[in-house]
């Protein structure tokens, strides 16, 4: 998206000025800044800041929230016990304070701008700003329960910095290196405890205050009271067994999965003898982690033990859905189309399918994705949930209000749902850590992670490791389907030049490398995405599709882009254009000005249109079946539409043949009436093949040569088929 597509070059010029600051603050690195505000005036001027932060929120449309990502750092791998504390006073410009901690209290009620923010103060009685980022949305969980009145704060190996605003202040890009700290833990002060000593309380008394919390709908508070309760001193074994019970309801309401099943104590190959209450929250937790046959068998336990339970009867009957869906393959598309359609956010409930897929090296370009066995154009290879997924609404209404991300280091600028993404993925990863190694392994160029996925039994969550495997393997996406963008597109409605603003990533797709000339395509429904071959594949074959819309002229242009991923696409396209000389480009070029340029002539002529056609033509020396020849099948389907409305089908025929033949099929039987119509080799598809095909199978039917038609729309269907990702929705869109 473009940025003045929201705010002009005034929005520009100002991030571009707070870039500088931000630069130039590098120079203060190891001072101790002696202009801090009073605490006094460093809470005033918060509250201000952040009242009007809520009306402007409230009052005004259009609204663009700017974060600013600094320069990568580590997070903290220490053990507490290794860290030693330290004072504000300590603090110094631009370092991260490795080898310490910082203890703070909140003072301020916590606000919500581009990050979570709080007045805080140490022991001493000074204070500071506190930036915590990546932190859940406000619909999601509020900043005042992230941080409560008089929160205990730990910040391990602080980083103290000039701010985007010029205050100083501690930035907390890292969810592992904040600790939210209990008022049961001895840490805290004596002057910062608050409401008597809560150890005194009973353990039923906390479990009862846990349970107001849940029918409150606060279930962070509600963990907090269980946590405090399973820890009391005299909490009985029986008891401790019900809380945590308790504890894992609230931890599903917080899609804390992992949370959940280690409270009930479940693994792989446990005995299952689990009350009626820990059994479904074991299948629940399961499914929302994805582990379907795990689910079921749990699944088929709970009903066997409780065979009244109608949750289980339900869970049982989505689970063996889930678990055809990922063995098998076999989904209803036409409910999935219903289910995007239906839902503002079409986050599907579906399983992953994997083909006959395998991960191995590919020589000059890292890892790829083969197959290993044979497969036919249009069969499934993948169907895949996203592991992560940012939705950005087409409506400009919904989507008024955005986020924009500034990588201050590389100079990038995200925005929508590129920007969102950063969050939704660090916060999976740090709430089910058994979810990280697979999103871990992805490409993440040569940032080196921390190396630890773990200290003092808490998730280590590296931020800019996050942010730099979902700028390498995110994929756009359409806002609800690509059958809704199939339909646009034979509209006429000139959208795919237009970036998508919503996306994900998707974990085994990611694993298949870039060709201009690809053999596979991808497709998209809601969250799922759906790859499909383009073309037949032999056994071996490494799969692979467009990063990008492809051309003729994409060579230099795919060299820059691709030099991300660390190599060079050396598909026949590109190759031919870096061994065409010049001058035969320039001369191609100019034709097809001249072409575009007669398209839009009144009157038409459509013998100097097919003459430069011809022209352009030849300004290519490798077979169409070797080179597709990409900057002449769009106007050999305007000529089809013409011979279609005007001319004989023969004509129309011939018009079908010169398409196909540009997008690098080899077809026989289109102007034989003694062959048969059929697709020898597949060639580059694109989402008006359909059309091209329904053409073919008019002129058959009117030559009186219905086994070809037949087949015409045989291949209608499975082009279809490709683009869409299902062809269950065909004849609602195309007839029959």
């Amino acid at each position: 998206m473009d940025l003045k597509t929201l705010d002009g070059n005034k929005l520009i010029e100002k991030i571009k000025a707070q870039q500088e600051m931000l630069k130039s603050a590098s120079e203060r690195q190891g001072q101790r800044p002696q202009d801090r505000k009073s605490k006094d005036e460093m809470v005033h001027s918060f509250m201000i800041s952040s009242m009007m932060s809520q009306i402007q929120m409230a009052s005004q449309r259009n609204v663009i929230h700017q974060s600013f990502i600094p320069p990568a750092y580590r997070p903290s791998i220490s053990p507490l016990a290794e860290l030693r504390p330290i004072f504000i006073r300590d603090l110094q410009l631009e370092i991260h304070h490795r080898g310490t901690y910082l203890l703070l209290k909140a003072i301020t009620p916590a606000s919500r701008m581009n990050a979570v923010l709080v007045i805080a103060e140490d022991e001493r009685d000074e204070a500071i700003m506190v930036e915590i980022y990546h932190q859940e949305t406000e619909d999601v969980r509020e900043a005042t329960s992230l941080i409560g009145n008089d929160a205990v704060l730990l910040i391990k190996e602080p980083y103290f910095k000039v701010m985007a605003s010029g205050e100083y202040g501690l930035r907390i890009d890292h969810l592992s290196d904040i600790i939210f700290v209990d008022q049961t833990n001895s840490m805290i002060p004596t002057a910062w405890r608050t409401g008597g000593n809560i150890l005194e309380t009973s353990a039923e008394s906390l479990k009862l205050s846990g349970h107001k919390a849940v029918r409150r709908g606060k279930y962070w508070e509600s963990i907090t009271m269980y946590t405090r309760a399973i820890a009391h001193e005299r909490a009985t074994g029986e008891e401790i067994e019900v809380i945590l019970r308790n504890r894992a309801f609230a931890f599903l309401k917080t899609q804390q999965y992992d949370a959940v099943l280690t409270d009930l104590g479940y693994h792989p190959g446990c005995n299952l003898k689990f009350s009626e209450k820990a059994l479904y929250r074991t299948a629940e937790a399961l499914y929302s982690l994805g582990r379907f046959s795990e689910c079921l068998e749990v699944t088929r336990r709970l009903h066997i033990e409780f065979p009244n339970n109608q949750q289980a009867i339900v869970m049982l009957d989505r689970v063996q859905n889930r678990c055809s869906e990922q063995q098998a393959g076999t989904y209803k598309f036409k409910q999935l189309q219903l289910d995007a359609k239906r839902l503002s956010i079409p986050q599907l409930d579906y399983a992953t399918y994997v083909g006959p897929l395998e991960v191995r090296n590919s020589e000059g370009k890292g890892r790829g994705l083969f197959v290993t066995k044979a497969v036919k154009a249009g069969d499934l290879l993948i169907c895949e949930k996203a592991f992560g997924y940012a939705h950005v609404a087409e409506n400009s209404e919904e989507s008024s209000s955005c986020t924009l991300l500034v990588n201050t280091e590389t100079e990038r600028w995200f925005m929508g749902g590129h920007a969102n993404l950063l969050r939704t993925l660090a916060q999976k990863i740090h709430k089910n850590p058994s979810l990280a190694p697979s999103f871990s392994a992805l490409f993440h160029g040569d940032y080196e992670g921390p190396g630890t996925r773990e200290v003092d039994g808490a998730p280590v969550v590296d931020t800019f490791l996050v942010e730099r495997i979902a700028s390498l393997n995110v994929f756009g996406c359409p806002p609800d389907s690509s059958l809704h963008t199939h339909q646009r597109i034979i509209q006429n409605e000139n959208i795919e030049e237009k970036p998508y603003q919503s996306c994900g990533i998707w974990i085994k797709a990611s694993y298949i490398n870039h060709s201009c000339v690809g053999n596979v395509r991808r497709a998209f429904v809601g969250d799922m995405m759906i790859v499909r071959a383009s073309r037949d594949l032999e056994a071996d074959t490494e799969l692979a599709f467009t990063y990008k819309k492809p051309s003729d002229e994409t060579a230099e242009a795919n060299k820059k882009f691709l030099k991300t991923w660390g190599f060079t696409c050396q598909c026949s396209l590109c190759q031919d254009v870096q061994d065409t000389k010049e001058s035969v480009l320039i001369k191609r070029r100019k034709l097809l000005r001249e072409l575009e340029k007669t398209c839009g002539a009144f009157p038409f002529q459509l013998a100097k249109f097919e003459r430069l056609l011809k022209d352009v033509d030849k300004t290519y020396k490798q077979p169409a079946n070797i080179v597709p020849r990409l900057g002449i099948w769009a106007p050999y389907m305007l000529l089809l539409r013409m011979y279609a409305a005007e001319k004989t089908s023969r004509e129309v025929l011939v018009g079908v043949e010169n398409i196909l033949n540009s997008l690098g099929f080899v077809v026989h039987g289109v102007n034989s009436t003694s062959t048969a119509f059929e697709i020898v080799q597949w060639g580059v598809t694109q989402n008006h093949l359909v059309e091209v095909f329904l053409h073919a199978r008019d002129a058959f039917r009117t030559l009186q040569l219905p086994d070809d038609a037949e087949r015409a729309t045989a291949y209608a269907r499975l082009v279809f088929k490709i683009v869409v990702g299902e062809n269950d929705s065909f004849e609602s869109v195309h007839g029959i």
